[in-house]
């Protein structure tokens, strides 16, 4: 069904009627076609279609001159064409066009015009057209299109526009082919990360657009929530747009006060070189502020660099300087640098003061295509111990006291057995303003070997000996992070060189026993020693005491340890089957393993790794030569321990629910149950070592609990030291707990009995910072649930008595999607113990869909603060926002 012009059809029956109860008629119509496009410059090939209406055709231009040049006549003789010479229109269309319709097809002899009706495809080169309406002129060589009205009144099948890659909506559509000109009208056209609407728009050979009524935003509907209103305006592609006045829009309240004479819209599809527009707010501290303001500055593809600014009405500023990079196949990384000063108080006030801070950080990954035999890669990390009190946006990052830097690289050479790394690495503590630089440490490592696998068939002992080395070479300091790069500091660097030597092998004993013997051994090589001596010293009042003096000694040591140790193990398995009911089996899986490990005391004087001194109290004291070693020294005491471990395992087979077959679960009862001690047969007292207890399981499929007791055998005397005297001999007790704890960890969701990797399908982050806080649109609900308790048993010399100390902490982090676009997030800490609330962070987020609003509420704490805020979604019009808030820096109790 289709709608036309009442002289159209006039005309149209006058001259060609395409009558579809007769195939006839349809014949002598494509004759007619025929004939009328190889006048006009067009001729289209067609096969007779089954159905009544014309569903494809192609049009191509008459190329005159490749027609047949020469004939021969009867006689033989050549002949010259008779329209070789015809000389062809300087407006003929020269480019194929195809086109279609779903409907029907007309065409007016007297106007040279053809029509289109229903579902309307014309292609020509890079030009594709779709409209439910489309006529040709064959005259003047343009189409017009627009939609169709139904019955309802709404139109459908307005035009789609589409060359190359430009794509387009319109409501109407004018468009010549020769000039590759065009007017159209009610354009929607996706720009710089946003949508530009033409009220009328004139599309230029050149690709250029000249707009009237325009508008430019990033709401992706036909009437969009906010605009920015263009009066007139050029698109240049790829490059920019040029608007004559301009003026914000929203809710189609047009805002005057917020409008420019003229601007600029970049719309180029890489990277561009820019200014970054500053946010602005205020903090009672530090007053009104201007932040990350600045310049982005595109290098190239592979390279750019930003550097942006804070500004505060109080005094304080800062600046940071970012780069990225990126090359394919080769690295990729980063690099920012940060630097402030930071103003608090009047400087009229006792209490003024400045703090300058700094921070970098950064990264550096090699790509392993680059080179698949080594690798070199860096994390910087480091700073001011201050700086993360100013910068940290939430409570992990505010306690988050131990940074660590490296600059790693790794060889290994196909087929060698060795391999070889080097590193530098940093670490700082802020909190006690500590740090410690390793510079470098090399490591030479070599893969177990089996020297005489190949010696005897099948598999003995002896094939199975594996050797393998390990080196270190390290080169370290500890100091104040404020004298760190000073010359002694730097002079007084500890280094050293370590190696090592495992050497093992396994063999069955038994047939069910496996047997590890393993000798280990371990050498270190310093550069110096330290000696220690009783020294008489005068204070004072003239009263003589003694003190101890310690002495480092340049020169060359090697001491040197080694162990031996014997594991076995073995498995036990039980199982109990029921005969009626649910339950089909219980299993019990028992792993029990006892070993012998022995170590000779190397503070033996044999050795000469120790030495001794007189204290003040007159007692010989026993001290290491090698104490300041940065790989240890060879420990004291003899040692011949044999261990015990006791492991367990119990799972449950039930039968189904759903399915009526012999179709069986399992169920896990507990994961690991394990008991473990040793007995030091070389030792003289104290022989037990404490026993310890370990376990963990999964109750209601996605519960954890983990839980863990430390027992002691042996009592203490009056100073809370422990003597040779077992508990059950002095109390009564097998063993005294010394500690114990349990830990649960849950969630609760409708997807909790499925895949719990699988990612949720959207994230919305609050205030374009993904450490706040976030809105999960893809389930309703999710609850997070989690229970810490810990206790300790310490004996106390004032009350003589063991006081047990307990703590107890629940965490919940809960997320509710109240509505489609309503979510709302809490997290919680409480001590129990304390029967107070450590931590509690709110968030409620609304998606307005191309606006967003939020509110971050942290009511108590050291990160006490509220950020209410309005925003646009889209980072084109980040500053466009409505904020109310209270920095955590405000925060003066």
């Amino acid at each position: 069904m289709y709608t036309q012009k009442s002289n159209i059809l006039s005309e149209y029956k006058n001259n060609t009627l395409i009558n579809k109860k007769s195939i006839f008629i349809k014949n002598s119509f494509l004759l007619i076609l025929f004939l009328f496009i190889s006048v006009f410059g067009f001729s289209q090939n067609k096969k007779i279609p089954n159905k009544d209406s014309l569903k494809t055709n192609h049009v191509k231009p008459v190329s005159i001159g490749d027609t047949i040049k020469t004939f021969k006549d009867k006689k033989g003789d050549t002949k010259k064409d008779s329209i070789k010479n015809a000389i062809i229109s300087k407006d003929a269309i020269t480019e194929v066009i195809d086109y279609s319709c779903n409907d029907s097809l007309m065409m007016s002899m007297g106007d040279k015009m053809i029509y289109l009706y229903g579902g309307a495809v014309i292609v020509s080169g890079d030009i594709n057209l779709k409209s439910d309406y489309v006529e040709i002129n064959t005259t003047e060589n343009y189409l017009f299109a627009h939609g169709v009205s139904d019955s309802s009144g709404i139109i459908k099948g307005s035009p789609v526009f589409k060359e190359k890659n430009d794509e387009f909506d319109a409501k109407s559509l004018k468009y010549n082919f020769k000039t590759k000109q065009g007017i159209v009208k009610d354009v929607i056209t996706e720009h710089s990360q946003g949508y530009l609407h033409g009220g009328v728009s004139k599309i230029h050979e050149n690709k250029q657009i000249h707009i009237y009524d325009g508008k430019y935003t990033t709401c992706d509907l036909d009437h969009p929530h906010f605009y920015i209103e263009l009066t007139k305006a050029k698109v240049i592609p790829d490059k920019r747009i040029v608007s004559g006045p301009m003026y914000f829009v929203i809710a189609d309240i047009p805002l005057y006060i917020l409008g420019l004479p003229f601007g600029l819209i970049p719309s180029q599809k890489k990277n561009t070189s820019g200014l970054l527009m500053p946010k602005y707010g205020e903090e009672a501290r530090r007053g009104f502020y201007l932040s990350n303001g600045g310049y982005f500055w595109a290098i190239n593809d592979n390279y750019n660099a930003s550097i942006t600014f804070d500004i505060y009405s109080k005094g304080s500023w800062g600046t940071e300087f970012t780069t990225n990079f990126k090359k394919l196949y080769k690295f990729n990384g980063g690099l920012s640098i940060q630097y402030s000063k930071n103003v608090n108080g009047e400087i009229i006030l006792p209490d003024y003061t400045e703090e300058k801070t700094f921070w970098v950080r950064g990264n550096w990954a090699q790509d392993q295509k680059a080179n698949p035999n080594s690798n070199f890669s860096a994390t910087l990390n480091f700073g001011s111990s201050a700086h993360s009190s100013y910068t940290a946006v939430n409570l992990d990052q505010l306690t988050d006291n131990t940074k660590s830097s490296s600059i790693s690289y790794q060889l290994t050479k196909p087929g060698s057995i060795f391999n070889l790394s080097s590193n530098l690495n940093y670490t700082q503590n802020t909190a006690t303003k500590t740090t410690n630089l390793s510079l470098p440490v090399v490591s030479l490592n070599m893969k177990t070997v089996f020297p005489f696998e190949s010696l005897g068939k099948g598999q003995k002992w002896y094939q199975k000996i594996g050797v393998s080395v390990s080196t270190s070479l390290k080169n370290t300091v500890n100091s104040p992070d404020s004298t760190l790069l000073t010359m002694q500091t730097l002079s007084n660097m500890s280094n050293g060189f370590k190696y090592s030597v495992p050497i093992s092998t396994s063999f069955k004993l038994f047939k069910y026993f496996t047997v590890a013997p393993s000798i280990n051994y371990n050498g270190r090589i310093y550069g110096d020693y330290i000696e220690k001596r009783q020294i008489q010293m005068i204070d004072e009042n003239d009263s003589i005491y003694y003190n101890v003096a310690s002495d480092t000694i340049k020169g060359f040591r090697h001491p040197m340890d080694f162990s031996f140790s014997v594991p076995i193990r073995t498995k036990i398995f039980g199982l109990y089957k029921f005969k009626k009911g649910k339950i089909n089996a219980i299993r019990h899986v028992v792993t029990p393993a006892i070993g012998f490990n022995y170590r000779p005391d190397f503070s033996n004087s044999f050795w000469g790794y120790y030495g001794q001194y007189v204290d003040n109290k007159g007692e010989e004291v026993s001290y290491a030569y090698d104490g300041i070693g940065i790989f240890g020294y060879p420990p004291s005491g003899k040692s011949g321990a044999i261990s015990f471990t006791l492991g367990n395992n119990f799972e449950m087979k039930m039968k189904t629910k759903k399915d009526t077959s012999d179709s069986f679960t399992k169920i896990i009862l507990l994961n690991n149950l394990s008991f473990s001690t040793s007995y030091n047969i070389a030792a003289d007292s104290l022989r037990w070592a404490n026993p310890v207890i370990n376990g963990n399981t999964t109750i209601f499929k996605n519960v954890n609990v983990n839980f863990n007791a430390n027992f002691d055998f042996y009592t203490k005397d009056t100073l809370g030291v422990k003597i040779n005297k077992f508990e059950w001999d002095e109390n009564g007790k097998i063993a005294r707990l010394v500690s114990a704890g349990i830990s649960l960890s849950g969630s609760l969701n409708p997807n909790s009995d499925k895949d719990k990797n699988k990612k949720p399908k959207s994230n919305i982050y609050l205030y374009q910072n993904p450490e706040i806080a976030y809105a999960d649109f893809s389930v309703p609900w999710d609850i997070q649930l989690g229970y810490d308790f810990r206790l300790t048993n310490t004996y106390d010399k004032t009350l003589q008595k063991y006081v047990k100390d307990i703590v107890q902490t629940i965490s919940m982090t809960a997320s509710l999607t109240i509505t489609k676009n309503w979510s709302v997030s809490v997290r919680n800490e409480f001590d129990v113990s304390a029967g107070k609330f450590i931590h509690t962070d709110l968030n409620i987020h609304r998606d307005l869909h191309c606006w967003e609003m939020g509110l971050n509420l942290i009511p108590y704490g050291p990160m006490k603060s509220y950020n209410f805020r309005i925003n646009i979604k889209s980072s084109v019009f980040k500053g466009i926002e409505y904020k109310k808030q209270r920095s955590r820096l405000d925060n003066y109790d």
